[in-house]
């Protein structure tokens, strides 16, 4: 089909990485940052209290 071997390849055939696989992101010593922390524990918090709220009520 003309081109190298490299572009005659299915580009949505590959081999996904076994960190990928895993439900727990690759461990690093970089912490997000305070903001962003922070946020994601409001969002939590928040769904968290609209689920509650469904079931309880």
């Amino acid at each position: 089909m003309g081109g190298s071997n490299g572009a005659a390849q299915d580009p949505t055939a590959y081999i996904v990485p076994a960190r990928r696989v895993r439900l727990r992101p690759p461990a690093n010593d970089n912490r997000a940052p305070l903001g962003w922390r922070v946020r994601r524990m409001i969002v939590y918090l928040l769904i968290l209290a609209l689920v509650a709220g469904i079931v309880f009520i």
